[in-house]
């Protein structure tokens, strides 16, 4: 969840969790400077005593501690495929429940925009993802079905609460489910949870990290394409390439299925905290929306980045 402290009161609680993590795992970090892109949790700079760097991931939510410390036997998994994803030195819970990880600092920087370019880097890292089923018992397609069939029409609802955009995204989500009908979506694959640019680090023209890999599970990657496809920024171009490679993996349907619950969901989320860059993105969103719609219908119309 979204943290509200001001940043002394986060700084304060980024240094006793890194206090409670050191007496913990007989470490001596210290803590720098927090990196500014996080919002579900703090990301915070360490530093020990040889001048190596390492990176806090923290939690103010309690529930999340359970997931950080399952989430550890996958993150050992997929990196010995050679998935670049930075390791895990140290994670635990702290006495008021806070779930942390400490992990390697790799280099690199998030892209404000994916072109063509950087979206066939990121299709080879997402093809990665194929067959490594790092934890079949948290599957996001089965996550994904439920919330599409006993929970479709609360997630319309919400959504189409939000104003007349999500009211027409709304109704262009039924209509792209309506194209391809009924879609069972396969597993098997890796699942990030959370495939957006600026969890992907690049480094020197390559991917160098995947980061915020705390939600990860098993699934399709179908659904990895579908959250890479709601950035806010996309060119023609490479939304073109992420669509095309996306529905190659299970065909159309199950990426229309995927998309169709992520943009309700974002949606629905944007404007229930105030998230004002995420709402100007909602737009963006329908028009994506009919850009699958079209490709359903056989129209040949290329993808678009706006509405």
């Amino acid at each position: 969840m979204t943290s509200h402290l001001p940043p002394r009161a986060e700084t304060d609680a980024a240094l006793a969790v890194l206090s409670e993590a050191n007496r913990a795992h007989g470490t001596g970090f210290r803590l720098n400077h927090r990196f500014d892109d996080g919002v579900q949790s703090g990301a915070w700079l360490l530093t020990d005593g040889t001048g190596a760097q390492a990176v806090l991931k923290w939690s103010p939510d309690r529930d999340w501690a359970a997931q950080i410390a399952r989430a550890a036997g996958g993150v050992s998994k997929i990196r010995s495929t050679g998935y670049p994803t930075p390791a895990w030195l140290a994670f635990g819970a702290t006495s008021e429940g806070f779930g942390y990880q400490i992990q390697e600092f790799v280099p690199g920087r998030g892209e404000s925009q994916v072109t063509e370019a950087s979206a066939l880097l990121l299709v080879d890292v997402l093809e990665t993802q194929a067959g490594l089923d790092p934890d079949p018992q948290r599957c996001w397609s089965r996550f994904v079905t439920g919330q599409m069939t006993d929970h479709r029409d609360e997630n319309l609802r919400r959504a189409a609460e939000t104003g007349a955009t999500g009211r027409k995204l709304a109704h262009a989500c039924e209509q792209l489910l309506a194209a391809h009908g009924p879609v069972s979506l396969p597993s098997g694959d890796l699942v990030h949870g959370d495939f957006r640019p600026g969890n992907i680090l690049f480094h020197a023209d390559r991917i160098n990290g995947v980061i915020d890999i705390e939600a990860l599970g098993s699934g399709t990657r179908v659904f990895d394409y579908a959250t890479l496809l709601s950035a806010h920024d996309i060119t023609p171009e490479a939304l073109d390439t992420l669509c095309t490679a996306g529905e190659r993996v299970a065909g159309p349907g199950a990426l229309a299925y995927c998309f169709a619950h992520v943009v309700l969901e974002l949606t629905a989320f944007v404007h229930e905290r105030g998230l004002e860059p995420g709402i100007q993105n909602v737009s963006k969103l329908l028009g994506r929306v009919m850009t699958l719609l079209n490709r359903a219908n056989g129209t040949g119309l290329k993808a678009v980045s706006g509405a």
